[in-house]
């Protein structure tokens, strides 16, 4: 009689141990994944964050040309493009598994520029702004060696002032 409990015994415990690997093997990949999406979710805030960011820091200051333009593309070398390419530098740098790209696009559309009176600049700076996320576990297997790239675009309307011009007696 004692052999027959302690057969029975041990084949609980052996159903129990094989449950508990079942349900690891689907739970593991699971959580996984989850913290893979996090990872996503945290870079999409991220790069929204530094695009917004680029884009007031590119409109605070004088635009590249006081002439009228439509989407004007402003390269590097610009002060609106120095600015914002200085945010994104500076304060989005991570060790996460994720990094916004240092090339960013910026067009600014100037619609009318002040007298020699001065006053403020109607227009405004859109700036574009791209990151690239590595999930480390399940998704960065799905998705290999690229990652996940998210673009985000910000307009944001000139905030520059021109002081007016004294004319020389």
């Amino acid at each position: 009689m004692v052999r027959c409990q302690s057969a029975k015994y041990r084949n609980i415990a052996g159903q129990g141990l094989v449950e508990v690997v079942g349900v690891m093997i689907c739970l593991v990949p699971a959580v996984l994944l989850v913290i893979d999406l996090g990872m996503i979710a945290i870079g999409a805030g991220l790069n929204d964050q530094a695009c917004r960011d680029a884009a007031r820091a590119a409109a605070s200051g004088p635009p590249s040309l006081l002439t009228v333009g439509d989407a004007r593309a402003v390269g590097s070398g610009t002060p609106p493009h120095d600015r914002a390419s200085a945010v994104v530098k500076k304060i989005y740098m991570t060790n996460l598994p994720m990094k916004v790209r240092d090339n960013i696009e910026a067009f600014e559309t100037i619609r009318d520029v002040p007298t020699d009176a001065g006053g403020a600049v109607d227009g405004e700076v859109s700036v574009k702004t791209t990151i690239d996320i590595f999930p480390p576990f399940v998704a960065g297997a799905i998705v290999g060696h690229n990652g996940v790239t998210l673009t985000c675009r910000h307009s944001v309307p000139i905030t520059y002032v021109m002081p007016a011009k004294i004319p020389n007696p």
